[in-house]
């Protein structure tokens, strides 16, 4: 893989900068939803900084009520008005707030916990309250100094949230105000000189009051050491924290509140973020989360982890003499490497996610989270200066690096993945098409070897012709010119690993797939009564590119004999299909394996040795390697596979099974229906519905409108409440037939041959492999609970729990392979080759990888 040059062009520059959230001129009613939580908001501020004046005053007189302490009366609300000031804002949210703002604030709550808090009363007299007030009895001046300057701090603390508040009502007013990002703008605007008069007027009191008064010991905060004359001077970014958090709070803000220098916190407001994980961990937990939101588009979300795992490599090998970079070798001086690591790993993080999950369906809500991490880790997210040494400055120039490489690297990222040279050559099917009209089509196909995309909706023209709706496009058709981690080839024009062509309409390779899904399709059923030895003791240990294994006589870590886990045959094969489904709202297949990676590197069991052997690395080290390689390996494993899809073209089970069951059966030249393509009949799975099955009280009696079709007994589909039914299996007509998925998805949006899961789950169980030392999981054992009847998703399930268990990392891929069987999305064909392939991947890219640990990657 090529290495940018470190020379980066100002045109670059702008993607160093997050995108923030769209802009959207709000509505009457949302800008008076806006206002009055604003409004509700800035009163909850003022009792609660009333409260703590009356504490104050309490608490100097001795007059707190008995048993309470000063802190304790700080949230007693003993004449419950903050209660009163927060039911107002609940009250404002339900008659204001029906149609929410896209930007600003929303719940009552939200408002409610923020503004409370808006005076940072401990910055000011330190961390016990009642040790640092002065009873007015003994040092009357001294008590009378502190309710002054006490006053002083809540005075300017409202001033500052009058001015914003009025800021932000003239930019909603005048349509300056149509974002998250225009609103930030309003944080420190004064443009009457409010804020100023009210800081000046709180130092006057106080220079009045505090005259000859030890400031240390009537203030031993953060202003102890401070000169009586500049006392404001110190409380008031003390101040502006607390306003600033409440803010950002309130509004869903992602403001600065800390003080920065070359990007990173000198001063710290609010509490900084307790941890053990390293910044590459919580930088990869942000990506995975990125991705759970956005469309399930594998590829694009594999490249998108290579890209931000080569990102954070590269920022953590400035920093280590040895090391080789993937794209922008840095070598900047350094006192203290670890520290300067985590700060370029982050900001080259945050750029690069920024950047690439701009493109998401839910860019506002990835964006605002990703900032509210930098502002947690104490960074400065607008600082996006690329020259000197600064580790943040280090950082933004990778990440300009990688994202120029990204840009011309074949995705078409540019143009959000499209591909416009491919057009199917089947029409879509329409697959919410009544299933009891007799008159409507069934599966038609151009070429019945081919990718049909699905219409997830239809209308009905006034002449009764079913138009699709919600087209699926293909994802990722152009990914074969993608570049690669580790792959290479000799000849442009062919694919990387080209395993040969899947079956063909005729073979009967390809009409045993059908059939053999079909049967695990009926096996859904939980009244099935057949069980099976799901643990490691009955299942696993394959040889690769096959079911054949029959597990393992004894744990191959520990020596002792697995404990069976017997469970019903429907349950493990509705378990397995939805935990491995990795489709809406999941991490998908290759982020799937980095939470693996992770669970793996949380096992207190795991020694973090590089390959098995040497010394023992710290997290930071050890997770930079591991998301370099897996997920070099994951991309790799998309641009093989969708190369495969691509070229092949091949057709989906929904579309294969609907169509050669349309066509009839194959099995009895004289009996009705037959067609040399159809399907092959199965007494109680594949059967003619005839005039005498559809008879009345017979297994067909409600298809009998449909003599002469084919029916099958399989997975019906969601049932009507997925909370509370399971649809078992039934007799339905073949046109019908869906894959046991959501009604929603049904299908992926591209070609079946060969699998996805399977070439990116056998590729990342290579890498892990190589990375431990050992193909198995710490102690010989990974394991996932399914609860019973809280689990499934499709409908209601599993009977039992059920917990999915794996000796190996391959145990874990194999069963991701084979969850795309039960769940109706690929032939075992596609399965056993995408797991030999994975495998050629998995190697290559830890290979690959290994040689950038060890700086021979670089001639």
């Amino acid at each position: 893989m090529p290495r940018f040059p470190t020379v980066i062009c100002c045109s670059l520059l702008v993607s160093l900068v997050a995108t923030g959230a769209s802009a959207q001129v709000q509505t009457k009613a949302q800008q008076t939803c806006i206002k009055k939580l604003n409004g509700a908001g800035a009163a909850i501020a003022r009792v609660a900084g009333r409260q703590f004046l009356t504490c104050v005053v309490a608490a100097c007189k001795g007059k707190l009520a008995p048993g309470t302490t000063a802190e304790q009366c700080l949230t007693s609300d003993p004449r419950g008005t903050l209660a009163k000031a927060q039911a107002r804002a609940a009250t404002a949210q339900a008659r204001f707030c029906t149609t929410p703002p896209s930007f600003g604030p929303t719940t009552a709550a939200d408002v409610a916990a923020a503004f409370g808090a808006a005076v940072r009363v401990h910055t000011l007299f330190g961390p016990d309250l009642d040790a640092a007030l002065i009873a007015a009895a003994s040092d009357r001046a001294g008590a009378a100094c502190q309710l002054a300057v006490a006053k002083g701090m809540t005075d300017v603390a409202a001033a500052k949230l009058k001015a914003f508040n009025t800021c932000k009502a003239a930019g909603l007013k005048s349509g300056t105000i149509d974002s998250a990002a225009a609103l930030d703008a309003c944080f420190g605007a004064d443009p009457k000189g409010t804020i100023a008069k009210a800081q000046a007027k709180a130092q006057t009191r106080a220079s009045n009051k505090c005259d000859g008064i030890d400031v240390a010991s009537a203030f031993p905060g953060a202003c102890a050491a401070t000169p009586l004359a500049s006392l404001f001077t110190c409380i008031e970014p003390q101040v502006d924290c607390g306003v600033c958090l409440a803010v950002n709070g309130g509004d869903h803000l992602s403001h600065g509140c800390d003080v920065f220098q070359s990007g990173v916190a000198v001063e710290v407001c609010g509490t900084p973020l307790a941890t053990t994980q390293s910044v590459a961990r919580q930088w990869d937990e942000e990506a995975l989360a990125a991705i759970r939101i956005d469309l399930p588009r594998p590829p694009i979300h594999a490249r998108n982890l290579f890209y931000t795992s080569v990102a954070m490599w590269d920022a953590w090998a400035a920093y280590d003499a040895t090391a080789d970079a993937v794209l922008d070798k840095e070598s900047p001086p350094s006192a203290a490497p670890e520290h300067d690591r985590a700060i370029a790993i982050s900001f080259a993080a945050y750029r690069v996610l920024s950047h690439l999950y701009s493109f998401s369906v839910n860019a506002a809500t990835t964006q605002a989270s990703l900032d509210t991490h930098m502002l947690a880790l104490g960074f400065d997210r607008t600082f996006t200066d690329t020259s000197g040494n600064a580790p943040a400055a280090v950082g933004n120039r990778i990440a300009a690096a990688t994202i120029a490489y990204a840009m011309t690297d074949g995705a078409n990222e540019a143009n959000n993945y499209a591909d416009p040279t491919y057009t199917p050559v089947n029409d879509p099917l329409i697959v919410k098409l009544p299933g009891d009209d007799p008159n409507l089509p069934g599966t038609v196909m151009n070429d019945p070897n081919r990718w049909q995309p699905l219409a997830l909706d239809f209308q009905i023209t006034q002449n009764g012709i079913p138009l699709p709706g919600k087209v699926q496009k293909y994802v990722g058709a152009q990914w074969d010119a993608v570049k690669p981690f580790a792959l290479t080839r000799d000849d442009p024009t062919a694919l990387y690993i080209d395993p040969g062509p899947p079956p063909h309409l005729g073979d009967a390779a390809f009409r045993d797939g059908p059939m053999h899904l079909l049967e695990l399709s009926q096996d859904l059923d939980p009244a099935d009564p057949f069980t099976l030895d799901i643990s490691p003791a009955g299942f696993g240990n394959n040889p690769l590119g096959t079911n054949d294994g029959h597990g393992y006589a004894t744990n191959p870590v520990t020596g002792e004999p697995y404990t069976p886990q017997i469970v019903p045959r429907a349950d493990f094969g509705r378990v397995l299909a939805e935990f491995w489904a990795d489709g809406p709202d999941s991490e998908t297949p290759p982020g799937h394996w980095n939470v693996i990676a992770n669970h793996v590197a949380d096992d207190p069991a795991t020694v973090k040795r590089i390959g098995g052997a040497g010394p023992v690395v710290n997290a930071l080290e050890w997770d930079v390697k591991t998301y370099l390689a897996v997920n070099g390996a994951v991309h790799d494993a998309a641009v093989a596979c969708w190369g495969a899809k691509r070229k092949y073209d091949s057709v989906r089970p929904i579309s294969q099974i609907r169509y050669m069951g349309g066509l009839g059966q194959s099995s009895d030249p004289q009996g009705p229906s037959y067609d040399a393509n159809g399907l092959t009949l199965v007494p109680g799975l594949v059967e003619v519905i005839t005039p005498q099955s559809s008879a009345a009280g017979q297994e067909h009696e409600a298809l009998a409108a449909f003599v002469g079709e084919i029916a099958v007994r399989t997975w019906p589909g969601a049932p009507a409440d997925p909370t509370t039914q399971a649809s078992g299996a039934r007799w339905i007509r073949v046109k019908n037939w869906v894959p046991y998925q959501r009604d929603t998805f049904v299908t992926p949006a591209f070609a079946s041959y060969f699998s996805g899961h399977s070439t990116f789950s056998r590729a990342a169980a290579e890498v892990l492999t190589h990375l431990t030392g050992s193909p198995y999981f710490p102690g010989g054992l990974g394991e996932f609970l399914a609860p019973a009847n809280a689990f499934l998703k499709f409908e209601l399930g599993p009977t039992t729990d059920v917990r999915l268990q794996w000796a190996s990392y391959y145990d874990a891929a194999d069963q991701a392979g084979l969850s795309r069987l039960y769940g109706g999305i690929h032939p075992a064909i596609d399965d056993f080759t995408g797991r030999i392939v994975g495998s050629q991947v998995g190697i290559d890219a830890w290979n690959r990888a290994a040689k950038y640990f060890d700086g021979t990657a670089v001639p």
